[in-house]
């Protein structure tokens, strides 16, 4: 069922949206990690998203947002031609609430600077994307990578026949698996909203695993799923991990998939990982900042003037 907003027909963003939306994301690949396809895709039935053409090279993606549910939007994809940010002011200026472009990177800001003109611009710390150089992550080399690196032989020592395989669409199960497991090891009940939120897009991204363009890897400790990650492409030089669990109950579990993923991504050409954000949670930050990234990546929102 399609809504109508800003004067277009916004349809519900499906999986067999891919073609177009792939073509544009590639012709025009983002630096956050949620823009890719598989990853809007996976969070559009939780979050609501919902797409509209502007012109053949831009998209918008709208979602309900705040408490009273009003539709914002997502930063454009693609380049906005000068008609179409006119178009999009006077279409929000007749809204009863403010718009606000949520997700906004610095590259869009700096190549939209008329158009955000008329916008607040509030950073959002726990949207900010920690990018890492890759080879650091393979190879975990000097002084401040000890700690890891003395993780990773503890894991390799306690569990000699470990293994790291590639994952396919039927190992969904054994994430869901890895991911509860987590959760009960950092305390959070499984009817969480928050778990329950991620193992619906977890589930998805499964389940059409084959008709999404990404990678996986599992690490087995005699043939039980400890570890997994799920991956791909962000941009030319960029892969970006979306979703990583490991079980807490085996002591360097953590390092051990973020180093055998990251020996991938290099393998594969890409220079940097983004690894997502923090959310605001203390002790997710204080993991992303122990692998040293070499930026963390500003997202912002954007509230319209009135």
């Amino acid at each position: 069922m399609t809504t109508r907003f800003l004067g277009l027909e916004f349809q519900p963003l499906l999986l067999d949206d891919g073609p177009a939306l792939k073509d544009l994301l590639r012709r025009f690949p983002q630096r956050i990690s949620g823009y890719t396809f598989a990853s809007l895709v996976a969070w559009a039935k939780p979050y609501g998203f919902r797409w509209a053409r502007m012109s053949d090279d831009c998209v918008l993606v709208a979602r309900p947002f705040g408490d009273a549910g009003d539709l914002h939007l997502l930063q454009p994809i693609g380049p906005m031609s000068r008609g179409c940010c006119e178009t999009l002011l006077t279409e929000a200026r007749a809204l009863a609430y403010p718009l606000q472009l949520l997700s906004v990177a610095q590259d869009f800001l700096d190549g939209h600077r008329e158009l955000c003109a008329h916008f607040d611009a509030q950073e959002d710390p726990t949207g900010a994307n920690y990018v890492y150089l890759a080879r650091d992550l393979a190879e975990l080399p000097g002084r401040r990578y000890a700690k890891k690196r003395n993780h990773v032989a503890q894991f390799e020592a306690l569990y000699p026949g470990w293994e790291a395989t590639p994952m396919d669409a039927a190992c969904g199960p054994h994430c869901v698996d890895v991911l509860l497991a987590m959760a009960r090891g950092l305390g959070v009940d499984e009817r969480d909203p928050s778990v329950r939120t991620e193992l619906e897009a977890l589930d998805f991204t499964m389940r059409s695993w084959a008709r999404l363009d990404q990678q996986g890897l599992m690490i087995r400790v005699e043939g039980q799923p400890v570890a997994f990650s799920v991956y791909e492409r962000l941009n030319p030089q960029i892969a970006a991990v979306h979703f990583e669990k490991a079980r807490r109950s085996h002591k360097g579990s953590f390092q051990v998939i973020n180093r055998e993923v990251a020996r991938r991504i290099a393998a594969a050409g890409c220079t940097l990982v983004n690894r997502e954000e923090d959310l605001g949670d203390a002790g997710l930050r204080q993991a992303k900042l122990s692998y040293h990234p070499i930026e963390i990546y500003p997202v912002y929102d954007l509230t319209l003037r009135r």
